[in-house]
């Protein structure tokens, strides 16, 4: 075990949800994620680096929240053992655990923290965010060092969204030190939901940075501390994707300045702060350069999709629509929709796909062309074929390409139902 020279809790920020996390005791690696085409050739870094591992540094743990690409990155995590040597990588305890499934298959060695973790005077532990959902993996690290009579406290809610039954585990009688929490949403919605030229993506990109501004600042009130530091979800669109950048209603960390005064932006591979001061080193004092952004996205915008890696033609409208119907009752027994909701898939040559969403439902799909009525609720999907095929074969993943602003959506009425968005995670063979 290395040596920590540091009092207290030490916090230092690599990039987007990437930090390291010190006690005199241990060193936690947080959240990792430096390999550029993530979501399927969606999401890139910015500000990106050449060697974040050097950065980084020696570790004794590796702590991963949850399995989006831009958390658990196997690539890096395999060049970075391959430097400093196999850790211990700290997990959540999920019924469901997706993301230890799929460490294991890529090779590493993964501890399910069903308790603590302790090394002397530094006590570790991993929250599972749990709504009774076959969707949930996302979870929260709590680090805690014991110095005499005072005990410092460092909270990393991660992805967590605002729930105040969840945030209750984390309110002590004292404020704790350090709260790392998010700020803004990163998913496809407004980007994927509107024509880039309506008029009504502008504002549904403002309203959607506003909403997730409140919950920031219901959570904060939920959870008394002394500094917050807003992180991840920094990242920008490439390939095909790019023009989209614009519209996602993503903030800058640094906005959050304006509504929080305790609010600490630290600077990407740089900036850190303890919980014994409480001082930060290296803060970043305004939003990242839009020209810069512009620069990053003008290199990345003719970036390869991995579905393009598919032959064009080799897959048929009558394949899709095979696979569909093997995928359906799947994806049914799994479906958390109790009444009817429909997707439709564009086909070729004007044909739709439809399928109930109703895990009561025992219709298979139906096909459409454009000029047949369609029924509602639904949401209709456009979408490349070779994605598709690859997303019901297990090839992709649907959350992936959800995240990753991988296809078009367009909902009658348009209402969003959580239910229905979960389904999709389920619809393969």
């Amino acid at each position: 075990m290395m040596t920590h020279p540091v009092n207290g809790i030490n916090v230092r920020m690599i990039y987007s949800a990437c930090v390291v996390i010190e006690t005199p005791n241990c060193k936690i690696l947080c959240d990792p994620w430096f390999t550029d085409g993530i979501y399927d050739g969606a999401w890139f870094l910015h500000p990106k680096i050449d060697d974040p591992a050097s950065i980084i540094g020696d570790c004794d743990y590796v702590y991963v929240s949850h399995i989006h690409p831009d958390h658990y990155d196997p690539k890096f995590l395999h060049e970075y053992f391959a430097i400093y040597g196999k850790k211990k990588i700290l997990v959540a305890n999920f019924s469901e655990n997706y993301l230890a499934m799929s460490m294991q298959r890529e090779g590493f060695e993964v501890s399910i923290c069903n308790s603590d973790t302790r090394i002397e005077n530094t006590t570790i532990s991993i929250h599972p965010h749990i709504t009774n959902s076959l969707s949930d993996i996302d979870s929260a690290l709590l680090v805690q060092f014991q110095d005499g009579n005072r005990t410092h406290r460092v909270i990393n809610l991660n992805d967590c969204v605002y729930d105040p039954d969840f945030l209750d585990q984390f309110v002590f009688e004292e404020k704790i030190d350090i709260l790392l929490l998010g700020y803004t949403g990163a998913g496809p919605y407004p980007q994927t939901y509107f024509d880039i030229d309506d008029p009504s993506l502008v504002s549904a990109a403002i309203n959607k940075k506003s909403q997730f501004f409140t919950r920031y600042l219901e959570t904060i009130k939920h959870v008394p501390s002394k500094v917050r530091i807003p992180f991840a979800g920094q990242y920008v669109l490439g390939g095909c994707l790019a023009v989209m950048n614009e519209a996602r209603g993503v903030a800058d960390s640094f906005e959050t300045t304006k509504i929080d005064n305790q609010a600490i932006v630290l600077k990407e591979y740089e900036g850190s702060i303890d919980t014994e001061s409480l001082i930060a080193v290296s803060e970043r004092t305004e939003p990242i350069s839009r020209i810069s952004i512009e620069n990053r996205i003008t290199e990345i915008e003719n970036s390869p999709m991995a579905y393009e890696a598919i032959g064009a033609g080799l897959i048929s409208a009558g394949l899709v629509v095979n696979l569909l119907n093997k995928a359906l009752p799947r994806a049914r027994k799994k479906s958390e929709c109790t009444s009817d909701y429909f997707f439709t898939f564009e086909l070729q040559n004007g044909q739709r796909a439809v399928l109930n969403a109703n895990r009561h439902g025992n219709s298979g799909v139906e096909l459409t062309t454009k000029e047949d009525p369609l029924p509602q609720p639904r949401s209709e999907i456009s979408i490349d074929l070779r994605y598709l095929f690859g997303l019901l074969t297990g090839l992709f993943h649907w959350n992936n390409a959800e995240v990753g602003s991988q296809f078009q959506t367009r909902r009658v009425p348009d209402q969003f139902s959580r239910e229905a968005q979960n389904f999709l995670n389920f619809l393969m063979i």
